[in-house]
């Protein structure tokens, strides 16, 4: 039988919310042991949903039960295929036995505000005495150096500060942010490849290293043609919409049904031919105002009224379908419940079931990547705050029986929140 993919790698998750832990995430599938440390004081804040008003949180059955930080669905979407520790780092006995667990560990990954990791004395020298060869990453959002090193950020700040709010957004209109944080599940994924370098370099040389990922210069990277028009040729990008600054036509379009759409893009003279051909109007593929891009280009708003008259009396899979068989671009927009549904993501094995323990599993989101060996799978539910706590502490750092009741005698390994509930949501 062959082994996972990253079997024998032992990653300390002390990441929250949304980037870190989807990371680790994908790594457990793919096999690593993910232990994630968190703490009665600061769990994990997609445990609590954010304090969530009544009816707006994402509880199974809409329920939050009477544990709600162990039902919660955006930590069981993203903490699956770890084990949970509680450690309260902020007393001298939960740094130890962290450094504990670090000195049979791998990799440990943070995305605490920077200068947090050194003053619990577990900074990337302090995690070196424990193991010489570890590998630390820091999923900061700034960076560690730098005037800025200290703030914080959410996806919908780094948005901004990234430059790419400022190219979203339709023509004259205010800066708008991508609506689903776009920042995390970019970091979450480019992360995966630089810890995996930092192990195969580990490999080679026998050295650890420490990685110092910035989120917001992880966001500027993906606008880097925005950056080079202003510094080759002066020119200030503007937000345009669903409209591309060559393409043309491209929009996203209304179809039959409420709430309806599907984006269309023509990328060359043979594209445009097609698309004309297909909505019944062949003509106007001659036609001097749509004959060349600079031409569709500048009639854009007469040829959108073309393509929605045709598309307003289809389904949006209809208008899909018939497109992209004649070789034109177009996509669905799809809703969650489409998502869910879509007979190609689903003969691909894309949605796995999952959920919390003790709980109904339902549909999750799997990997965006097959490996042929080696696939990958959900190798457990979401942990309960603090569910393998003393499993970890006994076989991984060592810890005796009296240990682990001095401990919890302390509060170190607490895991209801309830005393803390200023801080946790509830």
């Amino acid at each position: 039988m062959t082994a996972d993919a990253l079997e024998g790698i032992r990653i300390l998750d002390l990441t929250q919310v949304w980037a870190g832990p989807t990371c680790t995430k994908i790594l457990g599938d793919m096999g690593a042991e993910v232990i994630k440390v968190e703490s009665a004081r600061r769990m994990d804040i997609a445990r609590s949903e954010v304090n969530p008003r009544p009816g707006t949180g994402l509880y199974p059955n809409n329920d939050p039960g009477e544990l709600p930080w162990n039902r919660a669905g955006r930590f069981a979407d993203r903490n699956r295929s770890k084990l949970s520790v509680c450690l309260d780092l902020t007393h001298e006995r939960g740094v130890d036995a962290f450094k504990r667990i670090a000195a049979n560990s791998d990799v440990v990954i943070e995305n605490y505000r920077q200068g947090v990791m050194d003053r619990f004395g577990l900074g990337f020298k302090q995690l070196k005495e424990a193991r010489s060869d570890i590998v630390m990453v820091s999923l900061s959002s700034q960076g560690t150096t730098g005037p800025e090193r200290s703030y914080g950020s959410f996806g919908v700040t780094l948005e901004q500060t990234a430059g790419t709010a400022s190219i979203t957004g339709y023509s004259g209109g205010d800066p708008m942010t991508s609506g689903v944080l776009f920042p995390d599940p970019v970091v979450a994924v480019v992360a995966i490849g630089f810890i995996l370098s930092a192990l195969r370099q580990r490999g080679k040389t026998g050295e650890g290293c420490y990685v110092d990922l910035s989120q917001r210069e992880m966001t500027t990277s993906i606008i880097g043609e925005m950056v080079m028009d202003y510094t080759m040729n002066g020119r200030k990008w503007k937000p345009i919409g669903n409209r591309h600054p060559v393409f043309a036509p491209q929009g996203v379009y209304r179809c039959d049904g409420h709430d309806a759409w599907v984006a269309v893009t023509v990328r060359s003279d043979e594209e445009w031919s097609a698309l004309a051909g297909t909505i019944g109007q062949p003509e106007l593929a001659t036609d001097h105002r749509f004959a060349s891009q600079d031409a569709r280009a500048h009639n854009h708003d007469q040829l959108d009224l073309f393509i929605n008259a045709w598309t307003e009396s289809r389904s949006p899979f209809e208008v899909m379908t018939t497109l992209q068989a004649v070789g034109v671009p177009a996509g669905v927009a799809e809703t969650g419940k489409q998502l869910l549904e879509d007979p190609h993501l689903v003969s691909r094995d894309f949605w796995e079931l999952s959920g919390l323990p003790n709980q109904e599993q339902i549909p999750y989101l799997s990997r965006p990547f097959k490996f042929s060996l080696t696939p990958g799978s959900t190798r457990m539910p979401a942990p309960s705050l603090g569910q393998e706590t003393e499993q970890v502490l006994r076989d991984i750092a060592g810890m005796t029986q009296d240990d682990l009741r001095e401990l919890a005698e302390l509060g170190v390994t607490s895991n209801d929140p309830r005393p803390f509930a200023a801080n946790s949501g509830f």
